[in-house]
């Protein structure tokens, strides 16, 4: 791989304009990035002068400037530096600065990966003489470096799938393999593990791999705390009943990860804390904790411990498709991780950045993001759930919420296969509700608008719950349509189980519930 053009073009850019390395946040060059002392000396010392008030270096510059180092001066002369620098500064084209950075920054990641044993014959092809050498060339030209590594790891993903998935004929009749989905519906194996809310369950059939959902609503409503539960609910098999004081077992043991973009790791784990333990979170933040609830905390600790690599948490203050795709990625193929919430998604001056100069339109770059997300959950096979703000015009919406009433338009929801809005009842419906309400004893402060399921047969309904925003647990109470009627659900399906099958669960659960003080 020969990047000696490249290098020549940056260094003698960088002459003419040392301010490009101001620019980090498009440029980030270092000494590693180039492959001979020579050269290493040569950035490192238009650096210095740059940072030193330089604003145009010339070849008498560098040459003072390296004769106080008596091996680097030797090397200059070697290379034959001066008549180098000169060829640098004359036949360096500015303006395309960005096409040899990017080139440079290309070839690096290909020697990068060649060291750890990947081949890249296919990214490029220094022998010209080797068959569709040219076309693979030209192909490398209009790659970028994230577009490299993402092809690696699909390459690898694919040799993975060969060891780790039963390889099925992607073509086939009408009739073969038909009776394996009619034996795949008494197991219920088209659904996914469920989230906290039975009737959401019911609409989604559970958070099922490979499926990309989207929950809105007004600051304030908990959309944060919604996902946290949900993903507390996939991934700790117990939490705290604080009615019959027994830990029971009320969820699955999955490998979560939470991407928050605004809450720091120790809110989301007071969250956790508070979810498991029943115990408000705002005692999590100012203690006094009774004697009870102490032992309750120890209990939450052992649940946490023996399932700590079920939940981790990430702070992705500025996130950019490409950081977040990548990341993803590595944690999903690293670590496991089956489910993945992402909080949430919203413009910022990161992305802004990542596609400045292609003058895309917000609602644009809110689908790129979306579509990141469910082509993520596709590639990958996993959940994915994230969450948007909603528009002023909201809560005047008299009927089903639907993408009108999403901030930054409705282009955000085109790529997810669920879409929800969450709202506050109004006093005028709960007046109508009030019978329905009356039956289960509770009213409930949050309605979750159901205007987009890609497979299922419920959309276009209201589902009524109890979201105690405190503890973190949401019970649903009932469904109606549009018109506040209820939905007869007395021949549907619902779901919210949990798996009693396993003997580690129940020593687990004996030995909490022994250790309580009750």
């Amino acid at each position: 791989m020969n990047e000696k053009n490249d290098v020549i073009q940056i260094i003698g850019s960088l002459m003419k304009k040392p301010s490009l390395l101001s620019q980090t946040d498009k440029y980030s060059l270092s000494i590693s990035d180039f492959s001979t002392n020579f050269e290493r000396y040569l950035f490192d010392c238009i650096e210095g002068l740059y940072y030193n008030g330089a604003n145009k270096i010339s070849v008498i510059d560098i040459e003072n400037s390296l004769s106080s180092n008596a091996v680097a001066l030797k090397i200059f002369e070697q290379n034959k530096g001066h008549e180098y620098l000169e060829d640098a500064e004359e036949f360096a084209e500015v303006e395309n600065f960005d096409y040899y950075y990017g080139h440079l920054k290309k070839i690096n990641a290909l020697k990068d990966l060649e060291k750890i044993g990947v081949a890249t014959e296919d990214f490029y092809c220094p022998d010209l003489t080797k068959p569709n050498a040219i076309e693979i060339n030209k192909k490398f030209e209009r790659l970028t470096v994230s577009e490299i590594f993402d092809e690696a790891k699909r390459k690898i993903l694919k040799v993975e799938r060969k060891y780790t998935n039963d390889s099925i004929s992607e073509t086939k009749n009408a009739y073969e393999g038909i009776e394996d989905i009619i034996d795949a519906a008494y197991v219920g194996a088209d659904i996914g593990l469920p989230v906290q809310g039975k009737l959401l369950n019911m609409v989604m059939g559970g958070a099922r791999r490979s499926t990309f959902a989207i929950r809105s609503g007004a600051s304030g409503l908990g959309k944060t705390r919604g996902m946290v539960a949900d993903a507390c609910f996939l991934a700790f098999p117990f939490r705290f009943n604080t009615s019959t004081c027994l830990w029971e077992q009320k969820g699955s043991a999955e490998k979560v990860l939470f991407i928050a973009t605004e809450q720091g790791p120790a809110e989301i784990q007071r969250m956790i804390l508070a979810y498991l333990t029943g115990i408000n979170e705002s005692k999590f933040r100012y203690g006094q904790f009774t004697e009870l609830e102490e032992n309750i905390i120890k209990q939450a600790l052992v649940v946490l411990k023996t399932y700590q690599e079920n939940f981790l948490i990430t702070k992705m203050p500025s996130p950019t498709n490409e950081l977040l795709k990548s990341f993803i990625r590595e944690k999903c193929i690293l670590e496991g991780i089956t489910h993945v919430f992402f909080d949430y998604i919203s413009i910022s001056p990161s992305l802004i950045q990542e596609f400045k100069g292609l003058n895309l339109r917000n609602d644009e770059l809110l689908l790129i993001l979306s579509t990141t997300l469910k082509d993520i959950a596709s590639e990958l096979d996993v959940f994915v759930m994230s969450a948007t703000q909603v528009n002023a015009s909201a809560d005047q919406n008299k009927d089903i919420r639907n993408e009108a009433s999403l901030a930054g338009g409705r282009s955000t929801i085109n790529k997810a296969d669920y879409g929800f809005i969450m709202a506050r009842p109004t006093p005028e419906e709960l007046d109508v509700l009030e019978p329905v309400s009356a039956k289960f004893g509770v009213v409930p402060n949050v309605v979750t608008d159901v205007f987009k399921v890609r497979a299922g047969e419920w959309t276009q309904v209201r589902i009524w719950s109890y979201f105690d925003l405190g503890i973190l647990r949401k019970e649903d109470l009932f469904m109606t349509d549009s018109r506040l009627n209820v939905v007869d659900l007395s021949n549907s399906y619902v779901f919210d189980y949990e798996n009693w099958e396993s003997e580690e669960y129940m020593k687990i659960l004996d030995e909490l519930n022994k250790g309580m003080v009750v």
